[in-house]
């Protein structure tokens, strides 16, 4: 999962670790991590994503996360389609990990202005 998140390839990681495209596909399919974070306030997280696929690239998978760029500590993340509703399990993550921060970094995608808006925080990558 931490190459995956670090923007590694499925196909890398099989080369890397010398195992299968099908093993990697369902260890990740199986994957139930639950992050726990190191600390209950972060002055600043980001929020980003990227895809990847599974067979065909017009299978896309959305990977979303926020993380601590200071620490390069993942503090939440979901995998899904990109929409509202996975940006909506992210920041239900978040809340339920009971994580505080000061600010939130991410792009001006308009799925993750609706779902955060309500913190009454900057939004945006402009670093404060």
């Amino acid at each position: 999962m931490r190459m995956l998140v670090r923007g590694c390839g499925i196909r890398d990681i099989s080369d890397i670790l010398n195992i299968s495209l099908s093993k990697v596909l369902k260890t990740l399919e199986k994957q139930q991590v639950v992050l726990q974070p190191k600390h209950s306030f972060y002055d600043k997280l980001e929020i980003d994503e990227f895809w990847t696929y599974v067979g065909k690239k017009r299978h896309k998978l959305w990977l979303i996360y926020a993380y601590h760029r200071e620490s390069g500590e993942i503090v939440a993340w979901v995998f899904g389609k990109r929409n509202e509703k996975t940006v909506r399990a992210l920041g239900c993550k978040i809340k339920t990990s009971g994580i505080k921060w000061g600010s939130l970094l991410t792009d001006n995608w308009k799925r993750f202005k609706r779902v955060f808006i309500s913190t009454n925080l900057p939004i945006g990558k402009r670093r404060l």
